[in-house]
């Protein structure tokens, strides 16, 4: 028993950062993974530091497709980190119990890992230990990453020769092995090497990586797309993970899509017994011409879910959805900067607090969780603004944010400085809130961004204003 709380069961296997088990949480009793790390890696200051702050910014990091980081502790000098169970089999074990894996089915899981890697990113967050034991392929048809926080502590924490050795077998990206810093082309290249060995069962080498060269039936659009994510110059490689994701989708045609994981049970792996899928029901005009229409409603129910997630459309407008603000360009390449902390900002004549147990619902990657300033009830705040102090750890050089809320209209400026108190009377450019924001702000450098907001308006429950998600960025 871990903690009082958690029976460890089976041992799910090994690597340099500690030792995975599947267990039970007695206390809500489900259950979940463990992991002990490694002591010699738990009791390096450099390390246990850095996947402190790692494991925060994981926390804050929501989507499907990424496990869910559930609890974190020590018992009895047992550092330990608790996520999600999830059913399915490793892409490992799709390895080993398939041989050759389907090129379609293949070009799937790993299309399915990189829209997690890209919710990831957005969050602030690299894996840097991209391997095939981390990747699930889930028995509801989900691909499901694991282990975020290790790799990218591993690698910020050590020599690149030390963290070559922790992390392997997984093969690194040149510029992690060098000990340049990574970013998100750095996850690229991994993805591209996890799609190699899927279809070809061997990790790529610096003199070959055209899985084409080994296996007839990859098309050469298709191996022009791994080579090009597994180029040793990042700058030659996909943006990111979503350009990756959208190039494999057009190599590997509709096919992909379709590919579908048999259903088994595989030893250690995270696996559930699937029911067989029932034989299709005979053909009829009438459920043929029902599908054409009902296929209509699918693909604008999927377009429309993908403008609202891009920000091409949004909730509103007389019909209930609009189309978003145009871009007139794509503008310079930028990625989001991760929060250490965010603490209020209410200067006298205000009382130091405004709300502060909701301060930490801006950056947990969720619109819909919103923090709320206090009512002030006849409409005015009666004070020059309020706010919210984001620690960005170190200076840093914010070129632009986003916002979203639920009530827009207010007004607030965006500091970026290394005075906090000397940020509040700062002149700053005005921006009036609208539901989802994303705006350039000139250059500046500093630990803090200061959000000082300088109207309320009204809202449901008084006269306030509320942020779902706030983030802003530096230049790629």
């Amino acid at each position: 028993m871990l903690a009082g709380r958690y029976s460890l069961e089976q041992e799910l296997g090994r690597s340099g950062t500690g030792t995975s088990w599947s267990a039970t949480d007695t206390v809500l009793d489900r259950r979940v993974v463990v992991k002990l790390i490694n002591p010699d890696l738990a009791r390096d200051p450099a390390f246990a530091e850095r996947l402190e702050l790692e494991l925060r910014m994981v926390a804050l990091a929501t989507h499907r497709g990424l496990a869910r980081l559930l609890d974190t502790g020590r018992d009895d000098g047992i550092a330990f980190v608790v996520r999600e169970h999830v059913e399915g089999d490793s892409a490992r074990t799709v390895m080993a119990l398939d041989g050759d894996v389907p090129v379609e089915r293949g070009a799937g899981l790993v299309r399915g890992a990189l829209e997690a890697l890209a919710a990831a990113h957005e969050a602030g967050v690299l894996h840097l230990d991209l391997k095939p034991e981390n990747v699930i392929e889930c028995t509801d048809g989900t691909i499901r990453v694991c282990d975020l926080g290790f790799g990218e502590a591993v690698v910020r924490s050590m020599p690149p020769h030390e963290a070559t050795r922790i992390l392997q077998p997984a093969p690194m990206a040149p510029e992690a092995a060098a000990g340049t810093t990574p970013d998100v082309r750095t996850d690229v290249w991994a993805a591209g090497a996890l799609l190699y060995e899927l279809l070809t069962g061997r990790a790529p080498t610096a003199e070959d990586a055209s899985p084409r060269n080994h296996r007839p039936d990859v098309t050469r659009k298709l191996d022009d797309v791994v080579s090009r994510a597994l180029s040793p110059e990042p700058n030659d490689r996909f943006a990111d993970a979503v350009e990756f994701g959208a190039a494999l989708r057009d190599a590997a045609g509709p096919a992909m899509e379709r590919a579908a994981a048999p259903a088994r049970r595989s030893g250690l792996e995270e696996t559930a017994v699937v029911a067989p899928v029932p034989p299709p029901p005979r053909s009829s005009m009438f459920r043929t011409w029902f599908a054409v229409p009902l296929l209509v409603v699918v693909i604008a129910a999927s377009a429309l879910g993908a403008g609202l997630w891009l920000g091409k459309l949004q909730l509103g407008g007389p019909v209930g959805i609009r189309f978003g603000p145009t871009e007139e360009s794509p503008g310079p390449a930028t990625r989001v900067i991760r929060f250490v902390s965010v603490a209020p900002m209410d200067p006298a004549p205000g009382d130091g607090h405004e709300n502060d147990s909701g301060m930490p619902l801006v950056a947990d990657g969720d619109p819909l969780t919103v923090w709320k300033s206090e009512n002030y009830f006849d409409g005015r705040l009666n004070k020059p603004g309020v706010g919210m102090l984001f620690d960005l750890g170190s200076p840093q050089t914010v070129t632009g944010f986003r916002l979203q809320t639920p009530y827009p209209g207010y007004r607030f400026t965006v500091v970026v400085g290394d005075d906090p108190t000397a940020m509040v009377g700062a002149a700053s450019a005005t921006f009036t809130a609208t539901a989802d924001m994303r705006e350039s702000i000139e250059p500046a450098t500093g630990q803090y961004v200061l959000l000082w907001i300088t109207t309320v308006v009204p809202t449901d429950d008084g006269n306030r204003a509320e942020v779902g998600e706030f983030r802003v960025v530096e230049p790629a």
